[in-house]
């Protein structure tokens, strides 16, 4: 089976949180309530992004994220199995991957940039641990604190943290998802592309090269009996290769208790496949 991941219309099922904007350093955004802790901490993770965006080079219209403005065609897998009804797919993506696609259960994923070569060099030399991660993870639980009425889980994913919002549910073109993204510092690319295929994604399963495996040999649709062979190969050893490894680690829960019984199911399904509660390493 496959996926043709183009632009759904999605019928109601969403929250609209309205807000008077304010002016901020990586778009519009107004934090609720606001303070000038939220402020700092929103000029930070947008400091923040900016670095990651200079340091991944991404300035040029290469799709990033395998996928450019035109319909990506993927794989459906299905033998993920759930008790539920998800209100979501799985997909294998360009690099071999299994990804969720939600329609409307919120995914943010955000990307620690490590410290320029000259602050690492300062910290050898007197002996201090850069503070960079736990910072960012301190102004990301500050920011998502400030959203009145919703709740968040965050995780630890091996290049930075992943969020999913459990208390509603959004829209992927929507304002209030687009504006959640840009106060984090979400990925322009990755924004983008959940524009495009009007879909939240997360990736459940390490990236090849992190647990040692390569690329796959070829792409879907495969075109021959002998494509299928050899994909099934990598298959066997990239799954071989994802046993001892995670895709993130479940932190904490900020905000609202309350869990929206469609994202429920979500939770369920992500937790499990990502290995989010077992101590492992992460790819």
């Amino acid at each position: 089976m496959n996926t043709q991941l183009t632009p759904n219309a999605i019928h109601g099922g969403a929250t609209e949180l309205s807000a008077p904007q304010i002016k901020h350093p990586y778009g519009d955004y107004s934090p609720a309530p606001a303070s000038e802790t939220v402020a700092f901490a929103l000029s930070r993770l947008a400091m923040a992004a900016k670095r990651g965006r200079r340091r991944k080079g991404i300035f040029n219209d290469k799709p990033y994220y395998g996928v450019s403005t035109e319909a990506h065609l993927e794989e459906t897998i299905d033998d993920v199995l759930s008790p539920h009804v998800l209100d979501a797919v799985i997909t294998r993506n360009h690099y071999g991957s299994l990804v969720i696609n939600a329609q409307r259960a919120l995914f943010i994923d955000v990307d620690v940039a490590s410290p320029s070569r000259p602050v690492r060099w300062m910290n050898a030399l007197v002996g201090r641990r850069s503070r960079h991660w736990q910072t960012m993870l301190e102004d990301l639980c500050t920011v998502l604190a400030s959203e009145t009425d919703e709740g968040f889980r965050i995780y630890r994913t091996a290049a930075g943290f992943r969020i999913l919002a459990t208390t509603h549910e959004f829209q992927p073109r929507a304002q209030p998802a687009n504006r959640l993204m840009r106060a984090v510092g979400a990925d322009g690319a990755f924004m983008k592309l959940c524009r495009i295929q009007n879909l939240f994604r997360a990736r459940l399963t390490p990236k090849p090269w992190r647990c040692g495996e390569k690329l796959p040999p070829n792409s879907f649709p495969r075109q021959s009996v002998a494509e299928e062979r050899q994909f099934a190969d990598w298959l066997s050893r990239y799954e071989n290769a994802c046993r001892d490894r995670a895709t993130c680690r479940y932190l904490e829960h900020v905000g609202c208790k309350h869990i929206h019984e469609r994202i429920a199911p979500i939770i369920e399904l992500h937790d499990r496949e990502t290995k989010a509660f077992q101590s492992l390493p992460l790819a």
